[in-house]
């Protein structure tokens, strides 16, 4: 019942929409059983019996005050005449209803599934980056799409079977009453029956279809995986290798799927074969009724046997909606296990606003280290002042990365604290945090969008066309952007693919200068370039860190001979700083390094012949 509870939360904004869909669907379900109430006059003039007597149930009843003026014994064919054209114009009427509510149903379930999709992207996107770098990829398009279009089942069989069912059922069991009340007792035997014939079955099929829903996220990483890394996959000669894994994922999926069902199709035997002993019973004791007792019209009986035939269908889709929800149940918990998981800002301590960066940040004994690993940081304590270049150096793993991603508090340090004008950043509010600084990184992201919106990324409102081309020009790029044949409204394609790396990075070098941040976090930019696109992303730099305090993770020694300060990170630890002329003069980590890259050493530290 809680996640009912919380999906209703959703259907409240589309209350109207669901009140319609319930007053329709019983509307339309009383006109269906009002149609076939007729068949008892119908049947009674056809083999010419005796009207019922009043005060035989409310149906006779009903039947006398709404068609009893248009029967006439003494003209047979014209009373059938007037009972069919009663019965056609009960049917179009209903069906007009049927209609309405199936609208109000579709548009319900389409705007109830549109909020959720829109709640779990929302939510997403404001969870700290450590939920993306421990969830797979493939597991978080799963739950934003897969997940939510499974949980619209929930909604379907609310709305458009479960209350289009319940009304029948409510209708017709009336009418039964209304007909013969013992025989309606016999009859509805099989409800409390089938609920808890079902129940170990209901149980076991939540638990299956939750594991489905982990193997379908599986299989989407596997696929994202492979698509997104096809240049690799084809340059090793890999291709059986992921079909391998994709067909590996994909059978444990379908080996699931088929094991929930053979469980779910249970349900339907069981309600048959329920229904199949129910309706003999009926004939049995309905027969003896009709010609022993004579307590029950020929014509009422038949039309009671066509009322229990008709509620079979909305008893089964009754009695399966519980199994068949079982799906939508396991994908809703995983969707609220997303939802539920605290914000940034729910998480934020942070109190002040800052406006600008005045003097200094500085790292103070700074340890860090995700959940059950090791420290990657330990006693890191440096000082950046405003306008100084600090470059990062180190291999593989050091944990260059990490420490500038504590900056901006996409990750809270273990240990220690970094102080922003004197000023604790856990105690700065992140948005205006994030605001001082700027990232231009290796791996450049760029959207399927125009030229103008990735430059004036999530902020195309704030700048004029001036200033977005003045950010390019500074950048390098609006020579390019100009040749593109829609310049600067041209569509990049999925993750830029029109544009060349060099030309990428220039778009991205851009939007930094754009926004202009005090504070610049830079991802080596140029490991990868040719010469001619290396020089000007070079020239776009040294634009992009005047005037800015900079942290540059090195890659190319050569381009951080002139920072103001150079640390060379081992093992999560500053082992050693200084200019490049002092770190070279040292002779330790940082030279090995420059030697290494320039070609004076081997690989053992021996100085190269000349």
């Amino acid at each position: 019942m809680g996640l009912y509870r919380r999906l209703f939360r959703f259907l409240r904004p589309h209350a109207w929409r669901m009140a319609g869909n319930i007053v329709a669907n019983f509307i339309g379900a009383a006109l269906d059983g009002y149609s076939f109430a007729l068949l008892i006059p119908f049947l009674d003039e056809l083999f010419k019996q005796p009207p019922i007597p009043l005060g035989r149930g409310w149906v006779n009843t009903f039947l006398h005050a709404t068609i009893g003026r248009l029967l006439d014994p003494a003209q047979p064919m014209q009373s059938l005449r007037n009972v069919i054209l009663v019965i056609l114009a009960t049917v179009a009427f209903k069906n007009l209803f049927i209609w309405i509510a199936g609208t109000l149903g579709a548009e319900l379930q389409e705007y109830v599934t549109r909020d959720l999709r829109d709640a779990v992207y929302r939510h997403l996107q404001r969870l700290p980056i450590g939920y993306f770098t421990t969830t797979k990829t493939g597991q978080i398009l799963s739950r934003v799409l897969a997940d939510t279009e499974q949980t619209r089942t929930l909604v379907t069989q609310i709305v458009t079977q479960a209350l289009s069912a319940s009304a029948l059922v409510i209708i017709y069991v009336a009418y039964l009453f209304g007909i013969s009340w013992r025989l309606t007792l016999i009859a509805l035997v099989v409800a409390p029956l089938l609920t808890l014939g079902l129940q170990p079955l209901l149980k076991r099929l939540r638990r299956g279809y939750r594991r489905l829903r982990n193997d379908h996220g599986e299989m989407m990483s596997v696929l994202q995986e492979s698509v997104s890394g096809i240049r690799l996959v084809k340059a090793f000669g890999a291709e059986p290798y992921e079909e391998q894994r994709f067909i590996g994922a994909s059978h444990t999926y379908s080996g699931g799927l088929v094991r929930m069902a053979r469980i779910a199709l249970i349900a339907q035997p069981i309600t048959e074969t329920l229904g199949a002993g129910i309706t003999v019973l009926l004939l049995w004791v309905g027969a003896r009724y009709v010609l022993v007792d004579r307590t029950l019209q020929a014509s009422q009986f038949l039309v009671f046997l066509t009322f229990v035939m008709r509620l079979l269908q909305p008893l089964k889709q009754l009695s399966q909606i519980p199994a068949v929800a079982q799906n939508a149940f396991a994908a809703a918990e995983r969707l609220f296990d997303v939802i539920d998981r605290p914000t940034e800002k729910a998480l934020d301590q942070g109190t002040r606003v800052v406006d600008g960066f005045q003097d200094a940040l500085a790292f103070d004994d700074v340890g860090f280290s995700y959940e059950r690993d090791r420290g990657v940081l330990e006693d890191i304590s440096f000082t950046a002042r405003k306008g100084d270049v600090i470059a990062i150096v180190g291999a593989s793993g050091a944990g260059k990365t990490t420490l500038v991603d504590l900056i901006p508090r996409f990750y809270e340090p273990t240990v220690g604290r970094i102080v922003l004008d004197g000023v604790d950043t856990r105690a700065i509010t992140l948005e205006s945090l994030r605001a001082l600084t700027g990232i231009v990184s290796q791996e450049t992201v760029i959207f399927n969008d125009t030229v103008r919106s990735n430059i004036a990324y999530g902020r195309s409102a704030l700048y004029t066309d001036a200033q977005i081309e003045a950010a390019a020009r500074a950048a390098n790029a609006h020579q390019f952007i100009a040749e593109l044949p829609r310049g600067y409204d041209t569509p990049l394609g999925e993750r830029g693919t029109r544009l060349s790396g060099g030309q990428r990075q220039r778009i991205a070098i851009a939007r930094a200068l754009l926004v202009d941040p005090p504070i610049l976090i830079l991802d080596e930019a140029t490991s990868a370039l040719d010469t001619e696109s290396e020089r000007l992303v070079q020239e776009a730099i040294d634009r992009l860190l005047a005037g800015r305090t900079v942290f540059v993770i090195a890659h190319r020694l050569s381009t951080i001979q002139h920072a103001t300060e150079i640390l060379v990170l081992h093992d999560g630890r500053i082992v050693e700083r200084g200019t490049h002329d002092e770190l070279l003069a040292l002779r330790g980590a940082y030279w090995r390094l420059h030697s290494l890259q320039f070609g004076t050493q081997d690989q053992d530290g021996a100085p190269l012949p000349a």
